[in-house]
């Protein structure tokens, strides 16, 4: 059996910086007339430059075993494809708008606007679609699916196949239906969004633990019949549903913040996470603790903070 592979500019603008933004799809589909469909995205953010790896990864190791294709994936890797040049985390076309804020998109709307349309519209309909996202440089996340508030009942069993390590459910609110994956779910398109941290662990490690776990993924919807890893139980994966299963550790000081590593670890009330110092007066000014136990799921890096700055995200569920 083979596979094809096409690839496919899905949108392409003019923009007024003398640039083409053009939004392009690499499909690898078996040539057997398997139905099932899985959609790999990245790029959104221009700074974030894990997902290219990911999706590098996914495709070689297609390419290496076409025979266990049974069904398509489609990639796109550079939703934000000006950004990606010049690592910018934003579109930069003067007013720098955040493409994640952006969707679904308008057909006869702005630059940015007709591209989000047009991305929706081209990925709706599959069975999953995986968003990949890097955490920022001055945090560090454990390996987590965020999964939209509206279809969490019937994906939250089926996103511990992603091998993450934390699950999150985002609420059905106005700032999360602005994003790829909001936008999807309100066209009944389940999606899902990976956020990946390779500052944590070597590149690499990070790459593998994130592929074995989308190849995992295809496995479990009919799309690869290839030797994977096994998922763990859900009730093995912290999983936060609401508000409540987070606690939000903040600072009341400002400063530079030097933090003790924690993240993947279990906390308990009164653990010293981090402390902040003035670096003119050479004195420790706060000594930032976590306030009740849990697990250590995102972490603050060594910067400068103010007062109410975010330290670090406990995660106050033990499973799913």
């Amino acid at each position: 059996m083979a596979i094809l592979r096409e690839i496919t500019d899905i949108a392409s603008v003019k923009m007024p910086i003398g640039e083409t933004w053009t939004v392009s799809r690499c499909r690898y589909r078996s040539d057997d007339g398997a139905k099932g469909r899985v959609c790999l995205a990245t790029g959104i953010h221009g700074n974030e430059r894990m997902g290219q790896l990911v999706v590098y990864d996914v495709a070689r190791r297609i390419k290496a075993q076409p025979e266990c294709l049974h069904g398509t994936v489609d990639i796109y890797p550079m939703l934000n494809a000006i950004g990606l040049d010049i690592s910018e985390r934003m579109v930069p076309t003067g007013t720098m708008l955040d493409m994640n804020r952006a969707f679904p998109g308008v057909q006869d709307g702005t630059a940015l606007e007709s591209i989000c349309y047009a991305i929706v519209q081209d990925m709706k309909g599959a069975d999953l679609v995986l968003d990949i996202h890097t955490s920022s440089q001055i945090t560090s996340e454990l390996y987590g699916v965020r999964v939209h508030e509206r279809h969490a009942d019937a994906m939250i069993s089926g996103a511990a196949a992603l091998c993450p390590e934390v699950i999150w459910v985002l609420p059905d609110k106005p700032v999360h239906n602005a994003s790829l994956c909001g936008a999807l779910t309100q066209e009944d398109t389940h999606a899902v969004v990976i956020m990946v941290d390779e500052r944590r662990l070597r590149a690499q490690m990070v790459v593998d633990q994130v592929v074995d776990g989308v190849f995992c993924k295809l496995r479990e919807l009919g799309i690869w019949s290839g030797e994977t890893k096994t998922a763990p139980a859900i009730q093995s994966i912290p999983c936060m549903w609401d508000e409540k299963d987070i606690c939000r550790v903040t600072c009341r000081r400002p400063g530079m913040f030097v933090p003790n590593e924690r993240n993947g670890s279990e906390v308990a009330a009164g653990d010293v996470l981090g402390t902040i110092f003035d670096a003119l007066e050479g004195e420790p000014v706060e000594t930032v603790t976590a306030p009740e136990s849990g697990l250590v799921f995102t972490q603050r890096r060594y910067s400068a903070v103010y007062p109410g700055t975010l330290i670090a995200r406990l995660c106050r569920k033990e499973r799913a």
